[in-house]
C-alpha cells in the first residue's frame, strides 16, 4: 500500500471516531438544552395556575391558544405524602383534536390549598420527537463526515503527492541503480531538510559501494592473473616429473595433483573472465550467426557427449543473428553445452537444442527435480557434486547475458531442465 493511501485511510478512520463522539455529545447537549427550556416554560405556567387557584381567581381554559395544557385534581393526604411534590417526565399523550399521539413534557406539582386539601397540578406541553431528532442528527453527521473525508482525500492527495515528489524521484533512482554500471549521483533538488539529508547519505553510500566494488573487481582480476603463472609453472614441473622413473603409486599421486591444478587453473580463468566482463573489456560487437556457432560447438563437444553417453539433438527452426562480442558468444554457448553435458544423467541422457527465430533453448535431462531459480546463476552455486564443475559456468552465462543485452531464463518441465536465451530488443 502506498504511503499516501495509508495516511488518507488512517485520517478517515480518525475522523469517523471523532465525528461519532462529537455527534453523541451534540445530541446530548441539544436534548439537555431543549428540555431545560421546556421545563422553564412549564414552571412559569405551573406557577401562574397555582397562583390564580390559591388567589381564587379564574383559571385559564384548557384550550387557551398556547401549546400548554393542564388539569387539576384533588388528592388525598396519603397520596401527597407518598409522591414527590415536583416531578418532570417525558410521556406520550393522545391529542383528541388530532387523533394521534405526540411526545410531551409533563410536570406534576402537589400543593395544599387554602382549605387544607391537597391538589395535584399536571401541566403538559408538546416537545420534540427524540427518535426523529436523533435520526436527523445522524444523517447530518453522516453527510458532514462524507464531505470532510472527500475534502481530506482531495487535499491530502494533492499535498502528499507534491510533498513526496523528492521521495518518488529517489525511489526511482534506487530502482535503476546498478552497481555493475556507472550510475550518476542523484539530482533531486528539494527544500525539505529530511530529503536533502537522505539524498546526501544515499549519494555517499552509493559512491562508497561503487569504489569498494571496483576495488574488489580489480583485486579478483589481479589475483587471478598473478595466480595463473605459478599454477602453470607447477603443472610444467609435475609433467616433467612424470618423465622420470616413478612407481605406479607415485605416478597416480602426481596425476591427481595435476588434475587438481587443472581444476584450479580453470577456476582461475573463470574468475578472470568474470572480472573482465564486469570491467567491460569486451566492447566490440558484431552480428553473430548463432545457428552456425551452435553447429560448430556441437561438433566440438561430440566426443564429450559420447563419453558421457548423452544423445545430443539439434532442432533448427530459425537462424537468429545477434549483436554480441564474438569471444563472449563462444564462451556463452560453450558454457551452456558443458553445463548440459556435465550435469546430465549417468547414462542414456538427452540434450535437445532448439534454434528458433528469436530464441535458443537448451533442454537436458538431469536431476529429477527443479533447481533453485533464485540462486542457480549465483557464483559457486552447485546443484550437484559432479567432477569438473567449478560452480561458475552459469554465473559466467548470466554475466555475459547482462553485458550483451540478453535474457537467460530457467524452467523445469516434463523432467527436462530448460535454459532459454533471448535478445532483449526482440521482446514483444
Amino acid at each position: 500500500m502506498k504511503l499516501k493511501d495509508r495516511i488518507i485511510r488512517r485520517i478517515s478512520a480518525f475522523l469517523l471516531v471523532v465525528l461519532t463522539l462529537w455527534s453523541i455529545l451534540f445530541y446530548i447537549a441539544m436534548i439537555d438544552e431543549i428540555t431545560d427550556e421546556v421545563d422553564d416554560t412549564l414552571e412559569l405556567y405551573t406557577e401562574m395556575v397555582m397562583t390564580r387557584y390559591l388567589a381564587g381567581k379564574e383559571l385559564p381554559s384548557v384550550d387557551n391558544g398556547t401549546n400548554n395544557s393542564y388539569h387539576l385534581t384533588e388528592v388525598t393526604k396519603e397520596y401527597a405524602d407518598t409522591h414527590p411534590h415536583l416531578s418532570r417526565t417525558d410521556e406520550t399523550l393522545y391529542i383528541e383534536a388530532k387523533h394521534e399521539t405526540e411526545p410531551a413534557r409533563v410536570m406534576r406539582t402537589i400543593f395544599r390549598g387554602a382549605d387544607g386539601s391537597y391538589y395535584e397540578l399536571t401541566v403538559m406541553t408538546p416537545t420534540i420527537e427524540k427518535k426523529d431528532f436523533m435520526e436527523a442528527v445522524a444523517y447530518w453527521i453522516l453527510g458532514l463526515y462524507v464531505a470532510v473525508v472527500l475534502a481530506v482525500i482531495v487535499v491530502n492527495a494533492w499535498v502528499i503527492s507534491h510533498s513526496m515528489r523528492p521521495l518518488y524521484r529517489l525511489l526511482g533512482w534506487l530502482d535503476r541503480y546498478d552497481i555493475n554500471e556507472h550510475t550518476e549521483p542523484i539530482d533531486n533538488p528539494t527544500s525539505v531538510t529530511e530529503f536533502c539529508t537522505l539524498n546526501d547519505a544515499i549519494n555517499r553510500y552509493s559512491q562508497r559501494n561503487q569504489q569498494l566494488f571496483e576495488q574488489q573487481k580489480r583485486f579478483i582480476g589481479d589475483a587471478s592473473h598473478e595466480l595463473q603463472t605459478p599454477i602453470a609453472i607447477c603443472q610444467n614441473r609435475l609433467e616433467m616429473l612424470c618423465d622420470t622413473d616413478m612407481t605406479e603409486e607415485q605416478m597416480g599421486e602426481v596425476i591427481k595433483t595435476l588434475q587438481t591444478l587443472e581444476h584450479m587453473s580453470e577456476l582461475n580463468r573463470s574468475l578472470l573472465l568474470l572480472s573482465k566482463i564486469d570491467n567491460h573489456q569486451f566492447l566490440d560487437t558484431m552480428p553473430i550467426d548463432m545457428a552456425a556457432l551452435l553447429r560448430q560447438t556441437y561438433s566440438e563437444y561430440r566426443r564429450m557427449a559420447i563419453e558421457n553417453r548423452v544423445e545430443v539433438t539439434l532442432h533448427e527452426e530459425g537462424n537468429p543473428t545477434w549483436d554480441i562480442n564474438p569471444a563472449l558468444a563462444k564462451v556463452l554457448i560453450h558454457n551452456l553445452y558443458r553445463n548440459a553435458l556435465v550435469h546430465n544423467v549417468e547414462s542414456q541422457g538427452q540434450l535437445h537444442i532448439y534454434i528458433c527465430i528469436d530464441n535458443i533453448v537448451f533442454a537436458n535431462t538431469g536431476l529429477s527435480q527443479p533447481l533453485d531459480r533464485e540462486h542457480i546463476f549465483d557464483r559457486f552455486y552447485k546443484s550437484s557434486t559432479r567432477e569438473g564443475s567449478t560452480g561458475l559456468g552459469l554465473a559466467i552465462v548470466s554475466a555475459i547475458c547482462r553485458h550483451s543485452s540478453l535474457d537467460i531464463a530457467y524452467t523445469f518441465a516434463s523432467g527436462m531442465h530448460h535454459f532459454s536465451l533471448k535478445q532483449k530488443n526482440n521482446d514483444k
